[in-house]
C-alpha cells in the first residue's frame, strides 16, 4: 500500500484514502478491498478525466464543464470528489454533492506542476493534468 491510495469496498461501497500506509491489508465486509486505479480516457462518452484551469493562483478543476458536457450530478450518478494535486505534496480536496456543478477552485501558493483526481460514484477514480 502507498499513501494516497484509494480503495473501494466491492461489498458496500466504502471509499477510503491510506494515509499511513503500514497496514498490510485493507478489510471491509470481511474482504480485501479493491485498489482503485486511476483511469485516464474517458469512457462511454462521459466526461470524466478532470481538466485544470489556472488563472494566476487560482486553479479550477472540472469535469466536462470545459469540454462543454458536464458530468451528470443526479442521485444515481455523481462526482463525490474533486482533488488537486499540488508541488511540494500539497493535496486539496472538495466533496460534491448531487446538484452541485462538476467543478472546485481552489488557491495554491505555486500553480506549476499540477494535477488532479475526481472521484465518481459509478466510474470511480479519474487523473487529469
Amino acid at each position: 500500500m502507498k499513501q494516497k491510495e484509494i480503495y473501494r469496498c466491492s461489498i458496500c461501497g466504502k471509499v477510503i484514502e491510506i494515509l499511513n500506509p503500514a497496514a498490510q491489508e485493507t478489510i471491509c465486509c470481511g474482504e480485501p478491498m479493491k485498489l482503485m486505479e486511476e483511469q485516464t480516457a474517458d469512457w462511454k462518452g462521459e466526461k470524466h478525466v478532470p481538466k485544470i484551469t489556472v488563472d494566476g493562483n487560482k486553479v479550477t478543476v472540472d469535469v466536462g464543464i470545459s469540454m462543454g458536457t458536464p458530468h451528470p450530478m443526479t442521485d444515481q450518478h455523481y462526482i463525490m470528489w474533486i482533488e488537486l494535486i499540488c508541488k511540494g505534496n500539497c493535496y486539496k480536496r472538495k466533496f460534491l454533492n448531487p446538484g452541485d456543478e462538476p467543478k472546485a477552485t481552489f488557491v495554491v501558493a505555486d500553480p506549476e506542476d499540477l494535477s488532479s483526481r475526481e472521484y465518481c460514484n459509478l466510474h470511480f477514480l479519474w487523473r487529469g493534468s
